[in-house]
């Protein structure tokens, strides 16, 4: 089987460049020589803003999939479901 390789043209290889400079540059500020986050105000703050990020979105993301859930599911027991049909659980039971 034939391997290939992008074709990045200049302006690609301008893009990759750049990622590539923004990608060294957090390795240097952020990370030690074995790939553990360095500690430290910066690094704090960076991981703060991070996790306010990520819970962000998780929140949001449980708050569609909820609505969604309330919206257009009901509750059924064991053995009620209509024949051809599926029972889902809804991700707050578990």
């Amino acid at each position: 089987m034939s391997e290939y390789k992008l074709k990045p043209g200049k302006l690609g290889e301008k893009i990759v460049n750049a990622y590539k400079g923004i990608e060294d540059s957090f390795t240097e500020t952020f990370l030690e020589e074995d790939g553990s986050m360095k500690t430290g105000g910066i690094a704090e703050k960076a991981t703060s803003a991070y996790r306010k990020i990520e819970e962000t979105v998780v929140g949001g993301y449980k708050n569609v999939e909820n609505a969604f859930v309330e919206a257009f599911l009901e509750k059924v027991d064991e053995g009620e479901a209509e024949p051809g049909t599926e029972a889902a659980d809804h991700p707050a039971d578990k």
